[in-house]
């Protein structure tokens, strides 16, 4: 399968392009995501207690409308170990088989990059911002790890998951290759869903004004990847 896919990460969220997209015709969703992230980052600073997913998508929702949201709560079996990408990959990645199959394999390809890639850099800090702060002796600190996987379907149109769960672990350099086994895990993995399209009628007259508001942060919070090579068949099925 051609999985020839652009790869952006945007803050704390892997975002997958359509293959001959140019990503510039993106930039409503990479400013949306940016600027939602960062206002459910900043409110979660003053008040810790707050849902940080429900924040972000508190934001979105007055621009993107959603037709599709979901939630399950997942747990790891006894002598299993899974990744976050055996969590993320989802049917509802436009409802197509084969797009399911091509987002499964790009992340699959993340996984396997090098952990010295700037941009894993970049989400590793977004998926566990303390990380870095915190001492390895610290196994009895929970820290809460979170991930956003958005597919675009169009520029107007776009997919997405979020995993959220507590561990006491520190995130390795790739994030996505880190495994987790039933006692790294503190209560449940929540995973949420998303679909939505872009109402130029909502988001038109603020354009500009989100635009200004992240062109400062954009160069700090947004890096692309290309992942170019052909997936074999073998590693189109989704995990679960």
């Amino acid at each position: 399968m051609n999985c020839k896919y652009s790869v952006l990460i945007v803050a704390g969220a892997v975002v997958l392009i359509p293959p001959a997209d140019k990503p510039e015709r993106y930039q409503d969703l990479i400013n949306s995501l940016l600027l939602a992230q960062l206002a459910a980052n900043k409110k979660l600073e003053k008040d810790p207690g707050i849902g940080w997913y429900d924040v972000y998508m508190e934001f979105l929702d007055k621009y993107w409308l959603r037709h599709f949201r979901a939630r399950l709560d997942l747990s790891v079996a006894q002598g299993n170990s899974v990744s976050v990408v055996d969590w993320v990959v989802a049917p509802e990645f436009g409802g197509a088989v084969e797009q399911c199959g091509v987002a499964n394999a790009v992340m699959r390809r993340l996984a396997a990059l090098s952990a010295s890639e700037p941009a894993l850099e970049l989400l590793r800090g977004y998926m566990q911002k303390s990380a870095s702060d915190a001492s390895t002796d610290q196994s009895d600190v929970s820290r809460i790890i979170r991930l956003l996987v958005v597919v675009a379907h169009s520029p107007m149109s776009m997919s997405s998951v979020y995993i959220e769960f507590a561990t006491g672990r520190i995130l390795a350099d790739n994030p996505l290759a880190e495994l987790f086994q039933a006692e790294d895990i503190r209560g449940s993995v929540c995973r949420r869903s998303a679909s939505a399209n872009l109402s130029e009628t909502l988001y038109g007259p603020v354009r500009a004004a989100i635009a200004l508001k992240v062109q400062d942060r954009l160069e700090a919070n947004v890096a692309l990847l290309r992942v170019n090579e052909d997936v074999p068949a073998e590693e189109n099925g989704a995990a679960d």
